[in-house]
């Protein structure tokens, strides 16, 4: 991206918080909410092909330290590429997997002079680090609830207390891919596991669900599974039987087996379920 569009995409986020407006294109999840090391121990991702939305990169993170042959990750907002980049330079400079609760609330400016000492190492760092300097100029060194999702729950990760094992990460180039999976998908890899988090949650109408299901086909091995977690709604709900009815009208099958969590959107919901491919 041009050192104008990564300006404009800063004040973009500035603005939002400045006219509170929150909007879904431009929001992070500062962590994942998500029961991530129990979704980990239901899901065996070791020497699997790996596509994960990049989010908080919380997901990325837990693939790696759980043995995955190879992780590519994908998300509709391309601001979550320089969250990435901001929690690489936390974890390897100040040994911190997250910023602090201060930088949402107040404002660090901590953050903002490690961002100015960073020597980026390729063009998406580089256009990182011009970012967050812009953005938290502007901000007054903090990061605000208009261009945040903070998470106001502290769910176990399976890299959290495995800060050196995590640094090796940053050996490896990150693949990363800006795409909706509502829209044309650029990808033609095939997995063996995609990650989708909760974002089926968002979609409510049949021509979205159609376009979801085929792109999940699209991109699953035939053992392949597509993971999703952390719904709102519960799995016996009319939305949910809904989504199943509309995904399951092709190729796909929804996993039979379910583990059930107490959550603060339902009393009993399902901690993760999955799609695969029907056996022909």
């Amino acid at each position: 991206m041009l050192d104008k569009g990564v300006k404009w995409l800063a004040e973009e986020a500035y603005l939002l918080g400045q006219n509170h407006i929150y909007n879904g294109y431009l929001r992070l999840y500062n962590r994942s909410n998500e029961e991530l090391s129990k979704i980990f121990k239901k899901y065996d991702v070791k020497n699997k092909e790996v596509l994960t939305v990049l989010a908080s990169s919380d997901q990325l993170f837990s693939c790696f330290y759980e043995g995955a042959k190879s992780i590519d990750t994908f998300d509709r907002v391309y601001a979550t590429l320089y969250y990435y980049y901001l929690r690489k330079w936390l974890i390897l400079y100040k040994n911190k997997f997250y910023p602090s609760i201060d930088f949402f609330e107040n404002g660090d400016k901590k953050i903002y002079d490690l961002v100015c000492k960073i020597e980026p190492k390729d063009s998406k760092e580089r256009e990182a680090k011009l970012f967050w300097m812009e953005y938290l100029q502007l901000n007054k060194f903090k990061a605000d609830q208009y261009f945040f999702d903070v998470a106001d729950v502290n769910r176990d990760a399976p890299f959290h207390h495995e800060m050196k094992k995590i640094k090796e990460i940053f050996n490896q180039k990150l693949n990363f891919t800006c795409m909706d999976m509502l829209s044309v998908i650029p990808i033609r890899k095939k997995y063996d596991v995609v990650i989708l988090s909760n974002m089926l949650e968002y979609v409510h109408d049949v021509k979205g669900l159609l376009k979801f299901r085929d792109n999940i086909e699209s991109l699953l091995k035939e053992d392949g599974i597509a993971i999703c977690s952390n719904k709102k709604y519960s799995n016996d709900s009319s939305e949910h039987k809904k989504e199943v009815e509309v995904l399951t009208s092709n190729h796909l099958v929804e996993d039979a087996s379910h583990q059930y969590y107490e959550s603060l959107f339902a009393h009993k919901q399902d901690l993760a379920y999955s799609y695969k491919l029907k056996r022909m």
